[in-house]
């Protein structure tokens, strides 16, 4: 079946939608619509379809919240926004004869081997283990993570909630970090701390030990303050936050056995990407003590260009066929 596809990528700030063609895959009508601006996933969907103009029968949708095994098979409700839906009631409201619904970093995997080129840099050189696991894991909204497991000469694509693992502190400044955070929230997740809202968490947290220091800055304003150097605790901010990225995608490689390397992906990393290769990340990802020599070997790249989940939403449909 020949046509346009329609596929999204959906998180808990923006809801990317795009138009796929069948036969190649290729992406076009990119349109990124700002969740707060809709009351709901089909309202962003049917404003989409009325901008470009196109009928589509079949969609991917890829979206910030878990998806199959243990969690009602027709109801998606996002984890970092209000938005939730039925699958079956926005497929007829979308006129769809057939809608997927995958996690979005389930989507960004899939999408890992069809990138072009350009769309990849290293963060840190090393070998793969040929036919070990890939582990794909970015912070944006939220902290998402799914593997790329070889399968008898195929890739199967595992969806994981790793973004919710507890963050473990390791030093006495972590620690007051952790405490500080976990006032507010109880429990420190990872995502806590390495995400948007983490950035923020964890500026607040640093702000804290200095009364003198305002911790009212989006992360959007840290991380500018950061790369200008306008801002000392900015710059520490950002300095832990990679050193913490790193840290975790090593604790993915060390439990998943992702020996075949690691995959940056979401809306932050590109943004500070001189800090990632500044060192700060890689430091954090081989300090495992007695296991350093399982993940130094382990190649790391970073997903620089958006668009990566709608080609992997594109390629799930498509293989569908």
């Amino acid at each position: 079946m020949k046509g346009q596809l329609l596929v999204a990528d959906i998180g808990g700030t923006n809801a990317r939608f795009a138009l796929a063609d069948a036969g190649s895959g290729a992406i076009s009508s990119v349109q990124a619509l700002k969740a707060d601006d809709y009351p709901s996933v089909e309202a962003a969907a049917l404003a989409y379809l009325g901008r470009v103009g196109v009928r589509s029968r079949r969609a991917c949708f890829a979206v910030a919240a878990p998806v199959g095994a243990g969690v009602d098979s027709d109801v998606v409700a996002f984890v970092n926004s209000d938005w939730r839906f039925e699958i079956s009631s926005l497929k007829r409201a979308l006129g769809l004869d057939q809608l997927i619904v995958v996690n979005d970093f389930f989507a960004l995997a899939s999408g890992v081997a069809h990138l072009p080129a350009d769309f990849l840099v290293p963060v840190k050189d090393g070998r793969g283990v040929r036919d070990a696991p890939v582990v794909v894991i970015g912070p944006g909204t939220g902290l998402g993570q799914a593997l790329i497991v070889p399968c008898g000469g195929a890739r199967r694509v595992v969806a994981t909630e790793g973004g919710h693992v507890g963050f473990a502190a390791r030093t006495t400044e972590e620690f007051e970090i952790v405490q500080q955070i976990a006032r507010k929230f109880g429990r420190v997740s990872a995502e806590r701390i390495v995400s948007g809202p983490g950035l923020e968490n964890l500026y607040a947290a640093l702000c804290a030990q200095s009364a003198a220091h305002e911790d009212n800055m989006s992360a959007e304003q840290i991380t500018a303050a950061a790369i200008a150097q306008t801002d000392p605790v900015a710059v520490k901010t950002v300095e832990l936050f990679c050193r913490f990225l790193g840290r975790i995608a090593g604790d993915a490689v060390l439990s998943s056995g992702a020996r075949g390397g690691v995959v940056l992906g979401g809306g932050i990393a590109p943004k500070i990407r001189e800090s990632l290769l500044a060192g700060g990340f890689v430091d954090g990802f081989i300090d495992k003590g007695r296991m350093r020599a399982f993940v130094e070997p382990v190649p790391v790249s970073m997903i620089v260009k958006p668009g990566a989940a709608l080609i992997g939403a594109a390629s799930v449909l498509r293989e569908q066929e």
